[in-house]
C-alpha cells in the first residue's frame, strides 16, 4: 500500500465512510505513526496537545505508583520463593487504567487477583491512562521481553473516551444521527443475536452517537490489533516469529456506567466512603456534565447513549480477539464482559463499580486464569 492510499483510508475512517474491506487492509498495514495522526485528527488537536491532556495528573501518578509498588513487592516476594517451579502457578502482567488500579483506598479487579496463591501479578496499571499512553510508553513490551509471563492482562480505552470532556465530541444532541447504519463495520459487529441485549435502549442511544464515535471505536480495534500482533507475531503476522510461547492474553470491557452527580449519601454505615470518593473525584465530571454540555439533559437517554458505547466497545473487544484466535495453535485471547453485572446500584462513582462488584469480575478472570471453561466459549460473562 502506498502512503497515499493509506492516507485516503484514514480519511475514510475519520469521516465513518470505511467499507469492511478497507478497514481489514488499513489494519494490516498500520503503524504507531498512523495511530498517532488518527487520534490527533478525532480530537482536532496537535500531537503535543494528545499527549499532554493524555498524560496522568502528578498527585494521581504518585497515587497509582505507590499502589503499584505495594503489588509488585508481593510479586517479587513470590517469585523469590520458587513461585514458577510449579507449572501449575501463573505470571501475570498487567497494563491498564481504573478498573485495575483505583486510586482510592479500595479494592479494584487486580486486588482481587492478586490475592490468589497461585497468581503473582505484576501491574503498570494506573487510574486515569490513555490506550494511546499504553501504546506510546511501551512499559509492557519491556516487561514482556523481562518476565515472559504466562497472561497478560489489560484494560483500556475508557480513559480515551471520557477524559477531558471528550465524550461531548461523541454526540449528536438531536438524537437523529444515522452513522451507525452509514458503517457497515459496526452493523457487523451487532450480527450475533443475545438475550441480553435490549434493541430499545441501544437503538435509542445509538441515534445520538456521532461519527467521531465510530472513528474514535475502530481507532480503538486497530490499536488493540497493533498490540497482539506485536505479542504473537512481533509484528510480522507470522507467529513463528513471536517471542512469547504459550502466552495468553485476557482483555475486558467495563459495564454500563451511570452518568450522575449524586453524592450517594445513604442509610448504610458500609458505604460510608461514597460521598467522599465523589466529591474527591469531580462525580457527575466524566459523563453528565460533558452530555449535558451538548444539550442531552433526560437521564434516560444519557444511560441509554452510555449503554450504546459500551455494549460496542465490548463487541469490538470481542472481534479483535476473535482475530487471533489460534494464530500461535491454541486459545490464546479471552474477553471478560462486565455488560450488566454492577446493576443501577453497585457503582462507586460514575465509572467505577463498588468493591464487591470489582471482586465479581476478578473472579472471572481468576476462573479465566485457571482454564475454567466458560459456557460462552473464549469470553467470560461476569454474573450480575
Amino acid at each position: 500500500m502506498t502512503a497515499k492510499e493509506k492516507e485516503e483510508l484514514i480519511k475514510k475512517l475519520l469521516a465513518n465512510r470505511i467499507s469492511i474491506a478497507e478497514l481489514h487492509l488499513l489494519r494490516e498495514e498500520i503503524n504507531e505513526l498512523d495511530l498517532s495522526i488518527i487520534i490527533q485528527k478525532i480530537y482536532d488537536l496537535n500531537d503535543e496537545q494528545v499527549r499532554k491532556i493524555a498524560a496522568l495528573a502528578p498527585v494521581m501518578a504518585k497515587v497509582d505508583a505507590l499502589k503499584n509498588a505495594q503489588r509488585n513487592k508481593k510479586f517479587f516476594a513470590k517469585i523469590k520463593n520458587g513461585f514458577r517451579e510449579d507449572l501449575a502457578n501463573k505470571v501475570i502482567l498487567v497494563e491498564g487504567d481504573s478498573w485495575f488500579n483505583y486510586p482510592i483506598l479500595l479494592s479494584d479487579v487486580i486486588d482481587w487477583v492478586s490475592m490468589e496463591k497461585n497468581m503473582a501479578v505484576y501491574s503498570l496499571a494506573s487510574g486515569g491512562d490513555w490506550l494511546l499512553n499504553m501504546l506510546s510508553a511501551r512499559k509492557y513490551i519491556e516487561q514482556l521481553s523481562t518476565m515472559h509471563p504466562d497472561f497478560f492482562i489489560i484494560s483500556g480505552g475508557g480513559n480515551d473516551l471520557v477524559g477531558e470532556n471528550r465524550i461531548a465530541a461523541m454526540v449528536n444532541p438531536l438524537g437523529k444521527s444515522e452513522e451507525f447504519m452509514e458503517s457497515a463495520w459496526a452493523r457487523e459487529l451487532m450480527r450475533i443475536s443475545r438475550t441480553d441485549f435490549d434493541p430499545d435502549r441501544f437503538n435509542n442511544g445509538v441515534a445520538y452517537l456521532s461519527k467521531d464515535f465510530f472513528a474514535l471505536l475502530m481507532f480503538f480495534q486497530l490499536q488493540y490489533y497493533y498490540i497482539f500482533n506485536g505479542i504473537f507475531t512481533a509484528g510480522t503476522k507470522d507467529p513463528k516469529n513471536g517471542k512469547f510461547p504459550g502466552i495468553k492474553v485476557i482483555t475486558q470491557g467495563y459495564d454500563y456506567p451511570q452518568p450522575s452527580r449524586k453524592l450517594g449519601f445513604g442509610l448504610n454505615p458500609l458505604r460510608w466512603y461514597k460521598p467522599l470518593v465523589r466529591k474527591f473525584l469531580g462525580h457527575g465530571g466524566w459523563l453528565k456534565t460533558p452530555l449535558e454540555m451538548r444539550g442531552i439533559t433526560n437521564e434516560q437517554v444519557q444511560r441509554d447513549v452510555l449503554y450504546a458505547m459500551i455494549f460496542l466497545f465490548n463487541e469490538m473487544m470481542i472481534e479483535v480477539g476473535e482475530l487471533f484466535q489460534g494464530i500461535a495453535g491454541y486459545d490464546c485471547v479471552f474477553h471478560i464482559d462486565s455488560r450488566g453485572a454492577v446493576g443501577d446500584e453497585g457503582w462507586t462513582d460514575e465509572l467505577h463499580p463498588l468493591p464487591e462488584n470489582f471482586k465479581k469480575t476478578g473472579a472471572c478472570f481468576i476462573q479465566c486464569i485457571n482454564g475454567m471453561p466458560s459456557p460462552n466459549g473464549l469470553v467470560y460473562r461476569v454474573k450480575s
